[in-house]
């Protein structure tokens, strides 16, 4: 039973003293209202409290109690009445004071809202007064669309026990309205008999809505952040359940945030996604800070790449009650860098195949490698590589993962046949669908092969072979997947063609290996063939050659009679005693190996003899006799192609050589008829070198070889007696030592022009003899060249023309007497030209005109010889005289001034000669006409240098003709002389298709455009001894410059006619030569040039 206030009953007297004492307050004081029962929840215990504090003073002082816990008080007198109702007072007055001075209004209301009190913030509130407050209708201080919101809260407190919170708006005197917040407290009214007054707490709302509504502003903005932007917040409690999920998080599990909020995070994870994340939650909800990348499995939404950051949740006393959860789906990204990793781990492996089948010794490596590219790069643990084989069948060369019972299955099956252009690649995603034999499929399952790929391999643009790729499980083969197999196939066909050649080249290598040291025992039986001297020393040694290259038993060699035809056995080896004698004389009609080789000159093989065809019963039976069961014949032959021996291998067993062995015989053979005639040929060498010797010795005229640098290094007798000097002295000498210093320089120019060019010289100069007199020689100097045609040498002929340097002094003693003769011809050449040109005007036409330019021909070779040189002696003369009196008034003379007259002498001879030579008729036949061109070209008395050039197809039969072309050539010879002003002239005889042509070219000014050369006599003349042997004559002047005078006449000439002084021609021909010969010199010049070749 609940225990009654024992200060209830006082309650009536406590309200009418309360009033009393409100009465008595200064008028001042206009707030009267007291507190109500309870406010709120705590202000009625703050005043239940109180009054209790009271109850407690009373009762403690009347019953003599003061201490705590109820302890006797000492010495404390009891209270009066009078003393706890001053007490009651005071403390009813604190409470009215805490009431009227809070921070928060207070008014009271009766149940139809009628104010009762109020407190000073609730009048600064509703800005209004006491007077106007007190009694009025709390419903007008309402705003106007909050009225129904407060009946209801009127309504709500009539019909609870407990305290009624409501939030609506009031309305100040100026109208303006703010937010509170009304809480209200039923109580009893202590001045109106008990009625019910309802004590409501206004709150003003106005800062706190503020900063709600910027804070909703905030969390608008976060939400917005939150929501437009890919990453996912979530906000956990310890117990793994959802407190917060934002958007993109509820999205990408395909549920609601509300839906989210208190759910389990296990029951959206499921057990995979949670214990894939549970350590990095007890991580987090152990104080640390965590991040990840990870795929997640969620129970509905399916697996999802997260990159997730997880900071704990603490509270104000900084316990950890959650965590919140910063998460990016990643899968995106995931898949692309998923991509570019294979795609790199693709390249990777193609790289480290690329780098395998460079570094692959073998095609098994290469197999080995395209397996491991495959299998890594096609994601597969099974494949094969199959290549077609001699047969065009498929054949395994490599696999991985195979049975041997499968391989022996399928072995030879292609989805392709044999020659198949652009081969595609065929696909098998699911076995079990394929149309294939029953056989096969059975065979394919039991290999556990669900998906299959085939991949052709293409080689030169012709199916090579394939390789295949298998799944356990059906498959569905991607063009990613295609592409990457097609490059492996492309590169294994590559790497296979690659290491084919490589292998072949490897092989190749190999056999030169062999070769090589196959050559090198051939050197060196070279060698040792080469260091012997005698002949049957080199037969020996060549056949133990052949032995040994050949592995063979016995062995024979034998050599070509020229005269008999037969074969002489020079060497054998290896035979039984006495066997081979049946063998020593061998006819091309015998019926033994060689026999038969000699008669085909080809190489003859007898793998067995018992199975011969050829071999006679005769020599099958010495066969026999020397155990000989195959034997084999390669003949010898020269340089020259002749046939000079022969060798043969024997073998006790049946043999048959292979092509190296017989490759290295050959070249063996090669060598030893080299060697053979090479010895026979050094020996040959070695007579003709003593011969040469002897001739060189015994030679009129000195001989000498120098080396490159002019040093003598030999000089026969001759030399030796010409110069006063031993061998030994001569010998280390320079050219220059020997030479007169004058002629000196010319010497060394020529000789250093020698040894750069290779140009052989001649010239006249002065020796000095060892007593210091002068010797002339005419000097021919012609190079030496070794086996590599690089000069090493120079051979040089001297002549001792003393003599006829003498003989020269002699000649210009009759000068004066060589001058009156030719003035005496001059005067009979006149009387000629005048007789000659009275019978030229009694013809007519062109054979008038032609002894006209005949006469003046002759008188200009006159004028010449007047003018040219008798000039000449006249000069000749004087110095002569000249020098006759020097020597006679002052018994001096100038060496210099004898050597120029001595020069003038020769000069005048020589000219003598020519013009001789040019007023001497010649009578020119067919035969002779080649000799008269190169007599014509090879006179000294043109300025311009001329050579003769004659074609093997020139010929010519005409004695009449020959005279005719004589004279046309020396016509233009002479034209081109006088007027062309060349460098050169060529006389060119040769055939032109169906004509014979004489030509005459210069390369001198050629004549102008408004010249016609047909006007001139010259032309004429040649003209009309062309026209006389049915020819032509053309002359032109070529674009290149010079003048080309040519005449043609046909080929079909009578073959014997007589020349123009009807004399049979006794001419023949020889062969021209280019380079000039002193015809006294010309037998020691052909010395001089075969000792420079022996040399």
């Amino acid at each position: 039973m609940k225990k009654r206030n024992p200060m209830a009953a006082k309650q009536p007297m406590q309200r009418n003293n309360s009033r009393g004492a409100n009465r008595k307050r200064s008028p001042g004081r206009k707030i009267v209202a007291r507190a109500g029962a309870r406010i709120n929840r705590s202000a009625m215990k703050g005043r239940k409290a109180t009054r209790e504090a009271a109850n407690r003073l009373l009762s403690h002082r009347a019953n003599g109690a003061n201490g705590r816990n109820g302890a006797p008080s000492k010495s404390v007198p009891p209270l009066t009445f009078q003393q706890s109702r001053i007490a009651l007072e005071q403390a009813n007055q604190r409470y009215v004071d805490l009431f009227d001075f809070a921070p928060i209004g207070y008014v009271t209301f009766d149940r139809v809202g009628r104010i009762e009190e109020i407190n000073f913030e609730a009048i600064r509130l509703l800005d209004r007064s006491r007077r106007q407050l007190v009694g009025l209708t709390f419903a007008i201080c309402v705003a106007a669309e909050n009225v129904d919101r407060f009946l209801v809260h009127l309504s709500k407190c009539r019909s609870s026990k407990g305290p009624v919170l409501t939030e609506l708006r009031l309305r100040r005197m100026n109208g303006e309205t703010f937010p509170v917040l009304l809480s209200s407290t039923a109580t009893s009214a202590l001045m109106k008999d008990g009625a019910r007054l309802y004590q409501t707490a206004i709150i003003d709302l106005t800062q706190r809505k503020r900063s709600e509504q910027a804070l909703r502003e905030k969390e608008a903005e976060l939400e917005l952040i939150v929501t437009q932007t890919p990453f996912m917040l979530t906000r956990c409690s310890r117990d793994l359940r959802y407190r917060y999920v934002s958007r993109a998080y509820a999205k990408m599990v395909g549920q609601r945030p509300e839906q989210l909020a208190g759910k389990s995070i296990a029951e959206i994870l499921g057990p995979e996604g949670m214990a894939a994340i549970r350590p990095y939650i007890e991580r987090v909800l152990s104080g640390e800070t965590v991040s990840y990348e990870m795929l997640v499995p969620f129970k509905e939404a399916g697996a999802h790449y997260l990159s997730a950051a997880y900071v704990p949740d603490k509270n104000e006393r900084g316990e950890i009650v959650g965590w919140f959860a910063s998460m990016s789906d990643i899968s995106e990204r995931k898949r692309a860098e998923e991509k570019i990793a294979e795609a790199a781990r693709q390249q990777a492996s193609l790289y480290r195949l690329a780098q395998s089948w460079q570094n692959a010794k073998s095609l098994d490596d290469v197999y080995a490698a395209a397996l491991d590219a495959i299998t890594s790069a096609l994601h597969t643990d099974r494949a094969s590589i199959l290549l077609y084989d001699g047969e065009q069948v498929m054949r395994f060369v490599a696999w991985r993962g195979l049975s041997a019972k499968y391989r022996k299955a399928v072995e030879g099956h292609s989805p392709w046949k044999p020659g198949t252009k652009n081969p595609q690649p065929v696909c098998i995603s699911d076995v079990n669908h394929a149309e294939l034999p029953k056989s096969l499929k059975a065979v394919i399952r039991a290999e556990e092969i669900r998906g299959a790929a085939f991949i052709p391999l293409v080689i030169e643009g012709k199916l090579a072979g394939k390789f295949m790729m298998y799944h356990r499980v059906p498959h569905l083969f991607t063009d990613a997947e295609l592409d990457l197999a097609m490059t492996i196939a492309r590169q294994l066909a590559q790497a296979i063609e690659h290491e084919k050649d490589q292998e072949a080249l490897r092989e190749r290598e190999r056999e030169l290996a062999r070769e090589l040291q196959d050559q090198k025992q051939l050197q060196k039986i070279s060698s040792q063939l080469i260091t012997q001297q005698k002949i049957e020393t080199i037969y020996t040694q060549i056949l133990e050659a052949t032995a040994t290259l050949l592995r063979s038993d016995c062995c024979s060699m034998q050599m070509v009679l020229p005269k008999t035809g037969e074969l002489l056995l020079l060497a054998q080896k290896g035979f039984v005693p006495g066997s081979a004698n049946g063998w020593q004389r061998i006819t091309r009609k015998g019926g033994t190996s060689c026999a038969e080789a000699f008669r085909r000159g080809e190489r003859v093989i007898v793998p067995d003899l018992q199975r011969c065809r050829f071999v006679k019963e005769n020599d099958l039976i010495l066969y026999r006799k020397s155990g000989i069961r195959s034997v084999q014949s390669t003949p010898l032959f020269s340089r020259a192609g002749e046939l000079v021996g022969m060798i043969s291998n024997h073998w006790r067993n049946v043999h048959e050589p292979s092509t190296r062995e017989l490759r290295l015989l050959d070249v063996l053979a090669r060598q030893a008829a080299d060697l053979i005639e090479s010895k026979r040929a050094d020996d040959e060498v070695r007579e003709s070198e003593a011969r040469m010797r002897a001739t060189v010795e015994q030679a009129t005229a000195g001989v000498a070889r120098s080396d490159v640098d002019g040093r003598i290094i030999f000089a026969n007798q001759k030399l030796c007696e010409m110069l006063g000097y031993t061998e030994s002295e001569l010998i280390g000498k320079t050219i220059g030592d020997v030479t007169h210093p004058d002629d000196s320089k010319e010497n060394i120019g020529l000789f250093r022009q020698l040894v750069r060019d290779g140009k052989p010289f001649e010239m006249e100069k002065r020796y000095v003899r060892k007593d210091g007199s002068i010797l002339w020689g005419h000097v021919s100097v012609s190079p030496v060249r070794d086996a590599t045609g690089k000069i090493q040498s120079a051979v040089a002929v001297a002549v001792d023309v003393t003599a006829r340097k003498e003989a020269e002094a002699e000649l210009q003693r009759s000068n004066e007497l060589l001058e009156r003769r030719v003035r005496e011809r001059t005067r009979e050449l006149r009387k000629t030209n005048a007789q000659l040109e009275s019978e030229i005007q009694r013809r007519k036409g062109l054979e008038g005109e032609i002894l006209s330019v005949s006469d003046r021909e002759q008188q200009r070779l006159g004028q010449e010889l007047h003018d040219g040189l008798c000039q000449h002696l006249t000069a000749v003369a004087f110095m002569t005289r000249s020098i006759a009196l020097r020597l006679r008034d002052h018994r001096v003379i100038d060496a210099a001034d004898i050597e120029k007259v001595a020069e003038l002498v020769n000069t005048a001879a020589v000219d003598t000669r020519n013009l001789s030579r040019a007023l001497h008729r010649v009578d020119v036949d067919a035969a002779g006409l080649i000799v008269a061109l190169q007599d014509l070209v090879d006179r000294e008395i043109w300025r311009t240098p001329c050579r003769l050039e004659v074609k093997p197809s020139f010929q010519i039969n005409d004695d009449a003709a020959a005279a005719h072309l004589y004279r046309i050539a020396r016509e233009a010879v002479i034209n081109a002389n006088k007027h062309a002003k060349a460098r050169q002239i060529v006389v060119r005889l040769e055939r032109v298709r169906k004509e014979m042509m004489l030509r005459v070219i210069d390369d001198g000014v050629g004549f102008p455009k408004d010249l016609n050369p047909q006007q001139g006599l010259g032309f004429h003349i040649m003209n009309y001894r062309a026209q006389l042997i049915a020819g032509r004559l053309e002359i032109d002047s070529p674009q290149t410059g010079g003048t080309r005078v040519s005449c043609y006449w046909p080929v079909d000439e009578p073959r014997s006619r007589k020349s123009p002084n009807g004399h049979p021609s006794a001419a023949g021909m020889r062969k021209c030569s280019k380079s000039r010969v002193f015809p006294s010199d010309s037998t020691l010049q052909h010395l001089a040039r075969q000792g420079a070749a022996n040399a």
